[in-house]
């Protein structure tokens, strides 16, 4: 998210007065159904949820219930799908480094669920069969032989930001400000230390897979990280620092397209077995940020593939969606202008995450301080040689809406129901597509 932001207040267009407030955002349920939207619910906790920054990601257990990977806050939140329950589990106190920040995305293997540390110094471990919660040791003290530089790693925060799975099994968490990549390994709950040392802060911010190897992307990094049981690499050089790419997403055909942040392109990796080739597409004449800012900084937030094979780009500031097809190399926008249109009054942090969902060939964006849920519905644009055209819509929340930073990750359930992870709106949103049937 965009740290400059006011944490008081959002910057936005006061498109409609309080008269209308009730009408385009009911008390917790709004039904946009019957105008082709969305049916959206929240969903308070049995315990009330307390504090700012709360949950940050989730994964869907090996039992079917969705266990959200705690920022702040002091325990596991568990919704379940089949009730709409939300519960709480494991110590009711969880320090790791603090009780800030502590864990952040989650890698299900199994019975499973592995929370990544952000400033936390050991590896969350959620058992789903026994529902108990316990913490994996990273061994600081053993791999560096200077004890100063042991007890900072230890102490560092913004440790990683985000993981993934490669083909030994393992799970490798991405160096934010961490010297090195940390490994967990699921079939003996260990961690390690691997690769070379990577100094610097703010590195990279995000890592997807893709023939075999984790990718990186470069925030302040000159470089693109490859992250490989074999070897851990460097690649291209775009230089220092800038807060440039914010996370990635992997089109159809294995393509990564990085989030433009403060650049004006975006970033292709296409992956290969010795030297992946990077591409930059795109110019400042259409990526860009909002007219309620000059620096053309923070842009875009998040981005998923679409079930048309192309990925879309979610705005921060920028006003419009990002489209971007790996197969013609071509970045373009797409749908109204959301500003012009009234869309969303919300001019910055509007949407990170996302969901793709194959029932109704819809990605929804998920809102961090805008007041709508944002869908790209492609079922015009499925052919690969065609001229069809997405529909980008917005769909007003339920009350209370006007929280900054709502909601920080979600999860599609295999009957195609949305939920996603409260931060600072203390219940979770459950969105319901049009043509859903139980």
């Amino acid at each position: 998210m965009d740290p400059t932001t006011d944490k008081s207040r959002a910057p936005r267009s006061d498109f409609y007065d309080g008269l209308d407030v009730k009408a385009k955002h009911p008390d917790n349920v709004v039904d946009h159904r019957p105008n082709g939207g969305p049916l959206l619910s929240l969903l308070w906790s049995k315990e009330p949820l307390n504090g700012q920054t709360l949950y940050l990601g989730g994964e869907v257990g090996s039992d079917g219930r969705i266990y959200c990977i705690p920022g702040h806050s002091p325990r596991v939140l568990v919704i379940d799908p089949e009730t709409d329950e939300v519960t709480q589990v494991g110590p009711k106190e969880l320090v790791s480094n603090g009780t800030k920040f502590k864990w952040l995305r989650g890698i299900p293997v199994g019975d499973v669920i592995y929370g990544l540390p952000c400033h936390a110094s050991e590896v969350l471990r959620i058992h789903v069969p026994s529902q108990t919660v316990t913490k994996i040791p990273i061994p600081y003290e053993e791999f560096y032989e200077d004890p100063k530089i042991a007890k900072q790693q230890r102490k560092m925060i913004w440790k990683y930001h985000g993981g993934n799975i490669c083909h030994d099994g393992c799970i490798y968490a991405v160096p934010q400000s961490a010297w090195h990549v940390l490994k967990i390994d699921p079939h003996t709950d260990t961690c390690s230390l691997v690769g070379p040392s990577l100094p610097g802060k703010y590195k990279w911010y995000g890592g997807v897979e893709s023939g075999g190897s984790i990718y990186c992307v470069p925030q302040n990094s000159p470089h693109v990280l490859r992250i490989s049981p074999e070897a851990i690499t460097l690649h291209g050089d775009y230089g220092e620092g800038g807060h440039k790419w914010h996370g990635a997403a992997k089109s159809v055909d294995g393509t990564i397209v990085c989030i433009p942040n403060n650049v004006h392109t975006v970033l292709l990796i296409t992956p290969d077995e010795n030297e992946p080739t990077l591409t930059e597409i795109g110019d400042g004449s259409f990526i860009q940020t909002g007219r309620h800012r000059s620096d053309g900084k923070y842009k875009y937030l998040g981005a998923m593939a679409g079930t048309n094979g192309k990925v879309y780009i979610f705005p921060s500031g920028s006003e419009y969606v990002l489209e971007v097809d790996t197969r013609k190399n071509i970045a373009r926008n797409v749908g109204p202008n959301l500003r012009d249109s009234g869309m969303e009054r919300i001019f910055q942090n509007k949407w990170q995450n996302g969901l793709t969902n194959p029932h109704d060939d819809s990605v929804y964006a998920i809102p961090l301080s805008g007041e709508t849920l944002l869908r790209i519905d492609c079922q015009n644009d499925m052919d690969p040689n065609g001229e069809g055209e997405v529909e980008v819509t917005t769909w007003p929340l339920p009350s209370p809406f006007e929280t900054l930073d709502k909601w920080e990750g979600g999860v599609i359930c295999a009957n195609g129901l949305m939920y996603t992870m409260p931060n600072n709106c203390k219940a979770v949103l459950k969105i319901q597509p049009y043509n859903w049937k139980p």
